[in-house]
């Protein structure tokens, strides 16, 4: 991998109780960060069980051009996945926006 990856932010928008589907989003960033060599990753979810997540899902509609389903994985403020991938296709997301 390359010194010069830039950071890359991940933004879950998910339920942050009850929702299975957002559970697996977030448990599987949780075991790619360690293993991610040469990327800054950050990430956090945007619940939208608060008002805080809420307004955060109407700015990320507005950034985006189209209201992010739930779950939905946001990577650098562009809809990556609307739907949970799997662990090889969100790799290669992570590394492709860290170019």
């Amino acid at each position: 991998m390359e010194n010069n990856l830039r950071p890359v932010r991940v933004e879950i928008v998910a339920k942050a109780k009850g929702c299975m589907l957002c559970d697996l989003a977030v448990a599987m960033l949780e075991e790619l960060q360690p293993e991610l060599t040469g990327v800054a990753l950050t990430w956090e979810v945007v619940d939208i069980g608060s008002r805080e997540g809420l307004l955060r899902q109407a700015e990320l509609s507005k950034i985006c051009g189209q209201m992010p389903a739930v779950p939905s994985i946001i990577i650098n403020d562009h809809i990556a996945f609307d739907h949970i991938p799997d662990m090889e296709s969100l790799v290669s997301a992570l590394y492709s926006q860290a170019k």
